[in-house]
């Protein structure tokens, strides 16, 4: 997998959290395999996309948006762009803090240890939740996340909603890490299409 391929597959990345958060605050639901997939991520410290997600398939849900996004087909995925630019923007934040990072490094650290738990477990998630909430959710603008109240109140799907913005995070330093930017979103848009039509998801 080359450069642009592997950049193109950390920007499904982090489009598939983006996705992945805006159904479960407005159905209460997401896709489970893709969910773990991008939770996973969070505890890998590889920088090669091919080593986080195993296949194109871990980011079917990411590389269906991406589709989506380049097609122009924006009104479907208004949310979606929104908390993807909102993420990049935190990052950038983020990566201007020391304190924070070193607090996420080393929960994560623990986090990783901890193998009875499964990354998608009640216990994972709301300690993903809790981390997420005590350091990106304290850096201003905070993310507002859009959907219906009875999925937005119920505690497990906020927590895991917060961990995959957690995973977001990830997402972006993925994507900085393979020469991602965000001027190239608005260029190179009909090589990226081929690529993603090219792969099976």
């Amino acid at each position: 997998m080359d450069k642009y391929e592997q950049r193109t597959m950390a920007l499904a990345s982090l489009l598939q959290t983006a996705t992945l958060v805006d159904q479960l605050a407005s159905t209460g639901a997401c896709d489970s395999k893709n969910s773990n997939a991008s939770l996973k991520s969070i505890i890998s410290n590889s920088t090669d996309i091919e080593q986080v997600f195993t296949s194109p398939r871990d980011l079917a849900t990411g590389l269906t948006s991406l589709k989506k996004a380049l097609n122009a087909k924006t009104k479907d995925i208004q949310n979606i762009i929104f908390y993807s630019l909102a993420l990049i923007n935190l990052e950038k934040k983020l990566m201007k803090n020391q304190k924070l990072l070193s607090k996420i490094s080393s929960e994560i650290e623990q986090i990783k240890n901890q193998e009875f738990f499964e990354i998608s477990h009640a216990n994972t998630l709301a300690r993903l939740a809790e981390l997420y909430k005590t350091t990106l959710g304290e850096l201003n603008p905070t993310i507002m996340v859009n959907g219906e109240e009875i999925h937005l109140s119920n505690q497990r799907t906020a927590n895991h909603i917060r961990a995959l913005l957690l995973a977001g995070i990830r997402a972006v330093s993925l994507w900085k890490s393979q020469g991602g930017r965000t001027w190239q979103l608005l260029l190179n848009k009909k090589k990226t299409l081929k690529l993603v039509n090219t792969m099976d998801f």
